[in-house]
């Protein structure tokens, strides 16, 4: 017993003598647990993303600004859930929210801020729409920009339907194209001729030859009777269709002209 309460007596007497020399350990020890626990608590995107669908299943204002202060976070699917949630719980805070997102650095947070937006569009967000639809650096953008300026007026409208067609990315001269099948005159008639003739999409070659069977214009004949040999069923059977749609129209096919006269080879030269 008389050893026990000595070693009791020494530790105290050791800790007490230290306790200045230790406090620097303890602090660091209270740091690197902190710092445990709060690299436990970071999780995956995918696991944020589910919290705020969580979220939205019961939106009060504390789950709203949850969602809504999510926006921030460093990743772009969550960011892109956040403004979209946000929209469809509080649709004028996620509008608001969606017009800051049409200057996020990442593009598909701007796609779907474009989307959030377009049942909603004013004449300054025609604009915007009009420009990310011309000029956007990612396809997605500028391919969800044309549709849902799909039913929008105005010349930097028309312009920037005229660039989609003629777009490097297929699907974002298709969201041109939908758009020009549903309203004739929205594209010109030589960009969807060529379109027809050269466009590596079959699925777009199709959408060309139904904007030219509508046109009713007799120029239509030519790209469409080149079309009827093309490589595609499917181009094949819209072109020979679109010609039908052209002659119901009364659109009268151009006479082709005359044939220059052969030479007269009875005739003898001069002199012979």
């Amino acid at each position: 017993m008389i050893y026990y309460n000595r070693f009791f007596v020494h530790m105290y007497r050791f800790f007490f003598d230290n306790m200045n020399g230790l406090k620097p350990v303890v602090r660091c020890g209270v740091v690197l647990v902190g710092i445990a626990q709060l690299g436990g608590c970071r999780r995956e995107p995918a696991d944020r993303i589910a919290e705020l669908r969580d979220l939205a299943r019961h939106p009060g204002p504390p789950q709203l600004r949850r969602i809504e202060s999510a926006f921030v976070d460093a990743d772009r699917d969550v960011r892109a859930t956040s403004l979209v949630l946000l929209s469809e719980v509080a649709p004028e805070r996620g509008q608001e929210l969606a017009r800051r997102g049409l200057d996020d650095a990442d593009g598909v947070v701007r796609a779907a801020a474009v989307r959030v937006l377009a049942p909603h569009l004013d004449a300054p967000l025609t604009e915007r729409l009009a420009v990310l639809a011309a000029g956007d650096p990612v396809w997605q953008v500028r391919s969800n920009a044309l549709e849902a300026l799909s039913g929008s007026e105005g010349d930097s409208v028309r312009q920037a339907f005229e660039r989609g067609a003629s777009d490097g990315n297929p699907e974002v001269r298709r969201a041109a194209l939908v758009a020009g099948a549903r309203r004739p005159g929205l594209l010109p008639f030589p960009v969807v001729a060529q379109i027809l003739a050269a466009d590596e999409a079959w699925e777009n070659r199709v959408l060309a030859a139904q904007i030219l069977g509508a046109s009713g214009d007799p120029a239509a004949y030519a790209g469409l009777d080149e079309a009827v040999r093309d490589g595609h069923e499917f181009v094949r059977a819209a072109a020979s269709r679109e010609r039908q749609t052209l002659v119901r129209s009364g659109a009268v096919r151009p006479t082709p002209p005359p044939a220059s006269p052969a030479p007269d080879t009875t005739k003898r030269p001069p002199g012979v």
